[in-house]
């Protein structure tokens, strides 16, 4: 051993002066949680044992060894580190903390603010398109180096496999995860925000529209007085599933035929509405009446609880209620039979085709304006052939007119 350096310990020893050590931290499982155990100074000269929770054990963190427990318990220590060699006060530069992966954003700070602060829907939709086709490129990669042109090239890479509103749901969750650590300090500005996506990007296909024929055909195709009546709901009524699932008898009047809509279950799951237009009353008429009457003696006569459950506690998951309840009779009466929603965008070209009023659709929907008119509004092109035949015709006349003259 140096005689120098170990004279040169003692001394420290001596005079109270503590050495840094960089740990990095060892990973426990305890209470179906993940811990991390690391030490501290005590004031005494000795070395404390402290252990923090890391988070709980689910899905997104299956298991001690998986990545995303690694990076929280590498975030924590990179902090431990610092602060400790401040402390210290030592000669010598602090340890610099690995930088800020997006990885560890996205775990750390994105994906609970989104999960505490937007629908669950919302979470659901983000996390699939995270694992789907952001995670492998984006999860190592440093949250402040991360360039226009990076995001440029990975849309444009993505503008092969997906069309213009998937690729546009790609990019809004990029720039939301770049907005937020923005608005946090973490980096200077949003890189996505003047992204181009450099490669033609194929459009969606066009959303099936039932007319109020193959509304009719499915309505009569189903036998089951629940189906008949779910189905009613989102394509006469323009509900969408979620709250045609969430739907409770003490909001309905079915005297009055009134309709209360104030909830909505995504996937199964009750929660607030999409939108604050869409809380809404609905009016509807006897035909919806005799479908909500039919259901209505079938159970009993119930003044509350759900209109469809799968327990009888719990609202329907409008996927599966649908692939389960409605879809076999339904594609055998509706050859475009492509799903309920295609009901709600029928309803809504239905509305608005019968005089031209925005305003039915609009209440009808509880969308905003502007989205009712982007993507619901359908004009009938039968209805504009004739129009133009009737101005064609007028000028005509007139023509003749003046040549008779």
């Amino acid at each position: 051993m140096d005689t120098a350096s170990w004279a040169e310990r003692f001394a420290n020893r001596k005079q109270g002066l503590r050495r840094f050590r960089k740990q990095q931290g060892t990973i426990v499982e305890r209470s179906n949680a993940f811990w991390v155990r690391f030490y501290r100074d005590g004031g005494d000269g000795t070395r404390i044992k402290v252990t923090e929770k890391l988070c709980d054990k689910t899905k997104e963190f299956p298991s001690a060894d998986c990545h995303a427990v690694t990076v929280l318990r590498d975030v924590r220590m990179a902090q431990v580190n610092a602060e400790h060699h401040k402390e210290l006060s030592a000669p010598t530069p602090l340890p610099q903390a690995p930088p800020l992966t997006m990885g560890a954003f996205w775990v750390t700070t994105y994906q609970p603010w989104v999960l505490a602060n937007r629908r669950w829907s919302t979470h659901r939709g983000y996390k699939i398109i995270w694992e789907q086709y952001l995670q492998d490129e984006l999860e190592t990669k440093a949250l402040s180096e991360y360039r226009t042109v990076d995001g440029s090239r990975l849309l444009t890479g993505l503008a092969s496999r997906l069309n213009r509103n998937s690729l546009a749901h790609v990019r809004s969750l990029m720039s939301g995860i770049f907005s937020h650590a923005t608005s946090l300090g973490l980096i200077d500005r949003n890189p996505i925000r003047d992204v181009k996506v450099l490669a033609r990007v194929r459009p969606p296909k066009p959303r099936v529209k039932y007319t109020p024929e193959e509304t009719v055909d499915v309505l009569n195709a189903l036998t089951e007085p629940e189906a008949k009546l779910f189905f009613a709901f989102c394509a006469v009524l323009a509900m969408r599933p979620e709250e045609t699932a969430a739907t409770r008898w003490e909001n309905i009047d079915i005297k009055a035929g009134v309709l209360k809509v104030r909830e909505a279950a995504p996937y199964g799951k009750l929660g607030e509405l999409k939108t604050e237009q869409s809380i809404r009353d609905l009016h509807f008429g006897e035909d919806v009446r005799g479908f909500i009457e039919a259901w209505h003696n079938a159970m009993g006569k119930p003044t509350t609880g759900f209109l469809f459950t799968y327990n009888g506690v719990d609202p329907v998951n409008s996927n599966n209620f649908s692939r389960d309840r409605i879809a076999a009779q339904a594609k055998k009466a509706c050859a475009r039979w492509c799903g309920l929603y295609s009901g709600r965008h029928g309803a809504a070209k239905t509305l608005y085709n019968q005089d031209g009023d925005l305003r039915a659709a609009y209440q009808s929907l509880g969308n905003s304006l502007e989205v009712v008119m982007a993507t619901y509004v359908e004009p009938d092109t039968a209805t504009g052939k004739v129009s133009s035949l009737k101005m064609q015709a007028a000028l005509s006349k007139g023509l003749n007119k003046k040549e008779k003259l």
